[in-house]
């Protein structure tokens, strides 16, 4: 059987995804940044100095692309992958929330008006169900039993970010990304080579001002 395919990649769904998330989130927090930290930029010394001092409830999220199995195709696929199942468990642990986000948009048309989107928490999906697919039919149909994990709304996502989003400077920050990132791709220590490769999250930095 023929494995779905997509039109974009996860940078182009994460332009779409993330100011909708943003929107959302400048609700409630007067400061929402995001971000999508390199160890050489963000994690940089100097970095990490002029932002000392700052604390931040953060969001990790990462984005999915819409899957079809053929053209023209109404089902669309959203897979998620072990890597970020196992990644965002750690997250959690280090008070970080972590979701995933899919566009449910089947063309470059779509996407750049699009207003529909699946949203999936990655908190209570056990490491050893990764790499599945939840399917959507139309545009809130969710198929299988995987359905479960799916989020209602965005008022649920702040919900989540209220309750087990800690407060963390910008030093712990940077280094729970890394311990995420390492986590990812099985590893246990930090290697600059860990952060190169595999699923990025974007991370939302939230704060009053």
């Amino acid at each position: 059987m023929p494995e779905p395919i997509s039109y974009i990649c996860e940078r182009s769904a994460e332009y779409v995804l993330i100011p909708e998330l943003v929107r959302k989130f400048r609700e409630r927090y007067s400061f929402v940044t995001p971000i999508y930290p390199w160890m050489t930029r963000e994690g940089s010394r100097f970095s990490r100095e002029q932002n000392a001092g700052a604390e931040f409830r953060v969001l990790g999220v990462y984005a999915r692309r819409p899957k079809f199995l053929k053209l023209n195709d109404n089902l669309i696929h959203v897979k998620i992958n072990q890597e970020i199942v196992v990644s965002a468990a750690v997250g959690r642990s280090l008070g970080i929330p972590m979701i995933a986000g899919c566009p449910l948009a089947r063309n470059i048309k779509e996407l750049g008006s699009c207003s529909d989107y699946i949203w999936v928490d990655l908190k209570n999906i056990p490491s050893s169900e990764g790499d599945f697919t939840i399917l959507v039919d139309g545009i809130s149909q969710y198929e299988g039993c995987y359905s479960d994990y799916v989020i209602g709304d965005l008022e649920d996502v702040l919900e989540a970010v209220e309750l087990e989003a800690r407060c963390l400077d910008f030093n712990t920050l940077i280094d729970s990304i890394k311990n995420i990132s390492t986590a990812g791709k099985g590893g246990s220590v930090y290697h600059p080579f860990a952060y190169m490769g595999g699923y990025k999250a974007v991370y939302l930095l939230m704060a009053d001002i």
